[in-house]
């Protein structure tokens, strides 16, 4: 059985026993709610911290709410542009492809490497969207019912529950504020996280990371694994794939090599490559991360689990923030362009907002598709 198939019955395993708990012990008296593939627990202590940060700072967070809605109609104006972009690129590819748009995975379009950093990442990013919403709400005079955490299937989450009667009698501006204070944290974030990168890592690489090795290969024999660090390859340095490609077209297999790594010298003899005899393989397999070190003395072992994070924490927090705003039903999108067509038409309102829906489903769908196909 394949690592990711016993993933999955893994995963469905603890899924039935947490259901089972559930059920026996009547979790629910404690807040907690357990159905198939989703749990929801009601925190009071999530619920009192909003409370406690819309007491402080409230003209920070003033500033901030007003902000927000110019970040959000930003936000949605930038995605609806470059999806428009990127479905013209993939149709014709003289325009110029952007970027693939594909669905988080696991398994199939994310490698499971990379899933704790990936959930590390989406709980930050929900913790943030959602306290956001719930902080400026209060500040706009709407009251909380609950606050807490949940969970579907692999994907952790987050949850503000606020009085939707206060907020529809409210101005259409503050409840703009409300529906875009989240998006714009997300994007503030990530670019504090992108800030916080630039200055405690070096600009420039200094090895490459291994992450996958060829079994049986040269760098596995020598004792070269996971989370190493190639400095250097006879002296050379190597930093990234190209080096290591450029490198690696002048030697032939056979030759010896002396592999500068965190771990000290190691004298390896190349491989051939199972894909052509004449080329000679070192056994690094993908993916290919170069190495940035850090001012924070902590280590390789440590600079580089901290980068992968923070690498997988702008990704997610600037994904979420462009991506929430399109204007599609249940995203924050669509009620924050709602609010806009009310304020501004009192006629065809509706029929505009559901162009704008049916134009943005269609747009994200088509990418999607186009993009699998290539992928």
């Amino acid at each position: 059985m394949s690592k990711e198939y016993l993933a999955i019955l893994s995963l469905l395993i603890a899924w039935l026993a947490a259901y089972l708990l559930g059920r026996v012990l009547h979790l629910e008296r404690y807040g907690l709610n357990i159905k198939p593939l989703f749990i929801k627990y009601e925190s009071k202590w999530f619920k009192d911290l909003l409370h406690k940060c819309s007491r402080r700072q409230r003209v920070l967070w003033k500033v901030f709410s007003n902000v927000s809605v110019l970040l959000g109609f930003g936000l949605m104006i930038f995605i609806l542009v470059f999806l428009s972009r990127n479905l013209m690129g993939t149709l014709l590819p003289h325009y110029g492809r952007e970027a693939t748009v594909v669905p988080i995975i696991p398994g199939v379009t994310l490698d499971l490497l990379w899933l704790p950093y990936f959930l590390i990442a989406v709980i930050a990013a929900i913790f943030m969207h959602e306290a956001a919403h719930g902080i400026i709400a209060l500040i706009e005079g709407v009251g909380i019912k609950s606050a807490g955490l949940l969970a579907l299937a692999i994907f952790p989450g987050g949850f503000v529950e606020v009085e939707e009667e206060e907020i529809n009698r409210l101005p259409h501006l503050s409840r703009m504020k409300i529906f875009s204070a989240g998006s714009s944290s997300n994007l503030i974030f990530g670019l504090i996280t992108l800030l916080l990168t630039s200055t405690l890592f070096s600009s420039t690489p200094t090895g490459i990371i291994v992450i996958n090795v060829l079994e049986n290969g040269p760098l596995q024999k020598a004792g070269i694994g996971r989370w190493d660090v190639i400095y250097a390859l006879n002296n050379t340095r190597i930093s990234s794939q190209r080096e290591l490609s450029a490198f690696m077209s002048n030697v032939k297999p056979g030759d010896k090599l002396v592999v500068s790594t965190s771990k000290g010298d190691f004298l390896i003899e190349t491989a051939r490559s199972p894909e052509d005899e004449y080329r000679a393989i070192i056994g690094i397999l993908p993916p290919y991360l170069s190495y940035y070190p850090s001012i924070l003395g902590l280590g390789y072992f440590w600079d580089t689990q901290i980068y992968i994070t923070f690498h997988w924490l702008f990704l997610v927090l600037i994904n979420v923030a462009i991506f929430n705003m399109l204007p599609i039903p249940m995203l924050d999108g669509d009620k924050l362009l709602q609010c806009l067509i009310e304020r501004a038409l009192r006629k065809g309102g509706e029929a505009l907002k559901k162009f704008f829906n049916a134009f943005s489903l269609f747009l994200i769908i088509a990418n999607i598709m186009l993009s699998m196909r290539s992928w």
